[in-house]
């Protein structure tokens, strides 16, 4: 029988310190556009470090757009549990404190809020060192069907015997909010790795990739395929899928070399 997770087990849980205290990196400035009853408005968005003022506001932006539409959150229903929402969030805080997750936001001539685009939860992790994110313990949920299968593929795949480091920046969601989608805003998002990596001395990164679209853009973005799991093979306890009715056909770790 397995054993209920104690949220105090979680308290202390933390990724390896990486990014020093100082102004936030903007890694990139590009033309966007954002599409509103069917109307496209050409805009300006930077992808940049996230603020510690906004983490909230990113947090809120995942709950709705990645939880929304990501296509093995849609399979299991998560938006529907609110139990494995908060676990979620919860791991996903974890990661926002280490520094390194991206956010595109729009740029407002008038210098208002910039509204959220889109963005990439980034983490920091060393091969020896314990201080890792499946070390949080989730609860019974559907955010834990979410997140196993992906840890469980990480671990199979040997991604630091793969590149031969001990250095790693893993993904655990990336998204871009519908309305600034078709423009390639996902592809920018994903290109900016290589400058954290050169930034942070990280010499590899690799994502789990849920759908053929994010596939092909990881692709021309220069990721290779590690492994390959057709989701009719992701099975839980009982033998049953884990991602019912879900329309593509794998889950894919994929990764590639920053420098």
């Amino acid at each position: 029988m397995s054993r209920v997770a104690d949220e105090s087990e979680n308290e202390n849980i933390s990724l390896p310190p990486i990014r020093k205290p100082g102004p936030i990196k903007i890694w990139k400035t590009v033309d966007g556009f954002k599409t509103v009853g069917g109307v496209s408005k050409p805009v300006k968005i930077v992808i940049q470090e996230i603020p510690e003022d906004r983490y909230e506001d990113m947090l809120d932006h995942f709950t709705t757009h990645f939880i929304g539409d990501e296509p093995c959150c849609v399979s299991i229903k998560l938006k529907d549990d609110p139990v494995g929402i908060k676990d979620l969030r919860n791991i996903w805080k974890i990661i926002l404190k280490q520094g390194l997750s991206v956010g595109a936001f729009v740029d407002d001539p008038k210098g208002g809020k910039p509204e959220i685009a889109g963005g990439n939860m980034l983490g920091y992790e060393i091969k020896d060192d314990d201080r890792k994110i499946d070390k949080y313990k989730m609860k019974p949920s559907a955010a834990k069907r979410l997140v196993e299968p992906a840890l469980e593929l990480y671990k199979e795949a040997k991604v630091f015997e793969h590149y031969n480091t001990n250095k790693h920046l893993f993904a655990l969601g990336l998204i871009v909010q519908s309305c600034y989608r078709g423009h390639g805003l996902g592809a920018h998002i994903l290109s900016v790795r290589e400058k954290i990596g050169r930034e942070y001395k990280i010499p590899m990164t690799t994502t789990p990739f849920s759908s053929t679209i994010s596939q092909k853009s990881a692709a021309r973005c220069g990721f290779e395929l590690i492994l390959s799991r057709d989701y009719d093979q992701i099975l839980d306890e009982e033998g049953k899928e884990v991602f019912p009715g879900i329309k593509f056909k794998s889950m894919q770790v994929m990764g590639r070399r920053l420098f």
